[in-house]
């Protein structure tokens, strides 16, 4: 069995993109979250009492996904697209976070405009009445968004900079 496994990493290796190659972005990728690298706002909902019971603050949940948006370059408490978060919980122990992208987009049907959630992501868990389960949870999300907006606004970043 040993002798298999250096075969198969090889394998693997071989058969990688490589670590430059450019992903396809797709016209629902860009529905989703093409924003030509502008800057976004972030809203934290009011955590419910039942979510402060374990532990995390809002303040502690904004200042988590505030510095993320900040590192990457892309907060400014002034800009049209927001990133929005909820935490919820349920009795001391489960908790539920969602996460989503609010941009301006436009509805053929009434040829009207008004900001929707275009991207959205979320989980629920045990916190084992440790609020660092949470705020991990919560900044998981935010790097999971930011990496995908990330790579589908990737020609704008590069010009931006």
């Amino acid at each position: 069995m040993p002798r298999l496994i250096l075969p198969t990493v090889a394998l693997a290796l071989a058969l990688a993109a490589p670590s430059g190659a450019a992903e396809k972005v797709s016209e629902r990728d860009r529905f989703e979250m093409w924003n030509g690298c502008r800057s976004m706002d972030l809203i934290v909902e009011t955590l419910p009492k039942a979510a402060t019971d374990i532990g995390p603050t809002e303040k502690a949940v904004t200042v988590a996904a505030r510095s993320r948006l900040r590192a990457a370059r892309l907060y400014d408490d002034d800009a049209s697209a927001t990133l929005w978060i909820s935490v919820n919980a349920a009795g001391l122990v489960a908790y539920g976070i969602n996460v989503g992208f609010f941009k301006w987009v436009r509805d053929e049907a009434t040829d009207t405009t008004d900001l929707a959630m275009t991207w959205f992501t979320g989980s629920t868990g045990m916190s084992g009445r440790n609020s660092s389960h949470i705020l991990s949870s919560v900044t998981g999300h935010v790097d999971e968004f930011l990496d995908e907006y990330l790579r589908v606004n990737a020609d704008a970043c590069r010009k931006s900079n």
